[in-house]
């Protein structure tokens, strides 16, 4: 459960502390006071990723060199009185410097602060879930499979830093000839290996993911919307990779359609194939719902998703994610926002925004904790309703 998140120079937040207690928490003011920036924050301190800025700089405020992020957790079920059961999560990020982690004063990996925090998430950039770019998806999948499979962090960044190396030789040799472009090639090929190596592991984790997540996400969506066909979920790729395949198997496909697409890279000078270009679709009755779902069906697969996402990452001594909630309810019609609000309040703690409180189910105000956002003059402030 979360006690406190402090910020200090994080977009419009100068240097703020939030307290918080257990149940539904919700966090209401102006569209721009800073309520998505503690959504923002929690994502950060539990994967070590933002759904609105990549690189993690863009958090630090104008002017600022670094931003700090402090979460205060206590474990579930366990004594207030406890020191043991508390801890504090900490991300400092640099303007030019690497983003620092740490955990109880003590620097550690992002990871260990996933250890400590895991959250379940719905934020308006996933709205386009069904039908908007790929990257959405793959988004998506990255931040369940960060906080699901232990060592997927590690290899997505690993990915994603061979493939800018990657390109940026790719790059070079498109703009020079003879000894330089060849020696661009020859600088390539160790980037080349890390790219499929981890790639692999990023192709596999995804697959393990979905096959997880089916039935899961097959009972949340009945439970959603028991009018609607059978849902399904299928991972696209060049390779056409299958549920179960192995590393191994991963591998040979990925090297495979590096080799031929070699000439054509050439031409253009960027990596054309990987898991940084892969896809979801999700299935209705047989169909592709990219193109046949209604805004209705489109909201239940996201509600379906996130009950999904939250069994998944229950622990095994029952404890679920911290559930976040950015502007959620505007997107629902009152019948999935029943089921919304039946499910989160049943949980040990949910945080919420919204821009006023009407716009909200009155039984849920009712029963949370709330707290009015608001810019000040030196910067964004919380207030306790």
């Amino acid at each position: 459960m979360i006690e406190r998140v402090r910020l200090q120079q994080v977009r419009s937040w100068t240097a703020g502390d939030i307290a918080f207690t257990g149940g539904p928490q919700i966090l209401w003011g102006a569209n721009g006071a800073g309520k998505t920036t503690v959504i923002e924050a929690l994502l950060v301190a539990a994967t070590g990723r933002s759904h609105r800025a990549s690189p993690l700089r863009e958090l630090v405020q104008e002017g600022a060199k670094n931003g700090l992020i402090g979460v205060g957790v206590r474990d579930n079920g366990e004594h207030a009185d406890d020191p043991l059961a508390h801890s504090v999560l900490a991300v400092e990020i640099g303007r030019t410097e690497r983003t620092r982690y740490s955990l109880n004063g003590t620097a550690r990996r992002s990871e260990a602060l996933g250890e400590r925090l895991k959250v379940a998430t719905f934020v308006p950039e996933e709205t386009g879930l069904v039908i908007g770019a790929p990257a959405i998806r793959r988004t998506a999948l990255d931040r369940i499979a960060i906080q699901w499979r232990p060592g997927y962090r590690a290899a997505l960044t690993r990915y994603e830093r061979s493939l800018k190396q990657r390109n940026r030789l790719l790059k070079d040799a498109l703009e020079s000839d003879g000894a330089a472009r060849r020696a661009a090639a020859a600088e390539m090929a160790p980037w080349t290996a890390l790219l499929i190596e981890s790639g692999a592991e990023l192709v596999t984790a995804r697959l393990a993911l979905l096959d997880a997540l089916a039935q899961p996400l097959s009972a949340a969506h009945r439970e959603v919307a028991p009018e609607e066909e059978a849902l399904s979920v299928h991972y696209l790729s060049r390779e056409k990779h299958q549920l179960g395949e192995s590393a191994t198997a991963a591998a040979a496909r990925l090297r495979q359609s590096f080799d031929e697409t070699a000439e054509s890279e050439g031409y253009q000078g960027h990596t054309l194939v990987g898991p940084h270009r892969d896809d979801l679709a999700f299935h209705a009755g047989g169909r592709n719902l990219a193109t046949t779902a209604s805004r209705g069906q489109q909201r239940s697969l996201l509600i379906a998703l996130l009950f999904a996402e939250i069994e998944l990452l229950t622990d095994s001594a029952g404890r679920p994610p911290l559930l976040l909630l950015d502007d959620a309810f505007s997107e629902l019609d009152p019948e999935r926002r029943d089921h919304l609000v039946e499910r989160l309040t049943a949980l040990p703690q949910a945080i919420i925004t919204t821009t006023a409180l009407k716009d909200l189910v009155p039984r849920l105000v009712k029963r949370s904790t709330c707290s009015e956002i608001m810019r000040g003059a030196n910067g964004s402030e919380a207030r306790s309703a």
